[in-house]
């Protein structure tokens, strides 16, 4: 996963942004990036797996420590990502019924296209 982790790195296309708890990043994969080997030939979309690592890797860096996830909770993909979409990635910690969770949103041109709570190891708290 570290080949993809890096790809995606390379992929974000300016610094995160923060409002108030919710931070911001905004990625670009082109036609040619790794996580759409096989994913399908002749018609590319970005795995689910993937979407949910941009969001881990935003909210990684802006919390500045590497998480521990126990669980995809809530998760509801509405449209298929494709090779060039400009797709924001909002990530907002919080609290749920005492479970650490990171909120998080996808969107391409202010549409939601994927959403799903990232639900934390007790090591992840507090």
């Amino acid at each position: 996963m570290s080949q993809i982790r890096n790809a995606l790195l390379e992929c974000q296309t300016s610094a995160a942004t923060l409002l108030e708890d919710v931070v911001c990043q905004r990625y670009c994969l082109p036609a040619d990036f790794v996580g759409f080997d096989g994913h399908f030939p002749d018609y590319p979309i970005v795995p689910a797996v993937v979407q949910i690592l941009m969001a881990q890797i935003v909210a990684e860096q802006h919390l500045g420590t590497q998480l521990s996830i126990r669980a995809i909770d809530r998760s509801k993909f509405h449209r298929q990502l494709k090779p060039l979409d400009l797709i924001d990635t909002y990530c907002q910690p919080k609290e749920v019924r005492g479970k650490a969770v990171i909120d998080c949103q996808l969107k391409v041109d202010d549409e939601v296209v994927a959403a799903f709570w990232l639900v934390l190891n007790g090591e992840n708290q507090g």
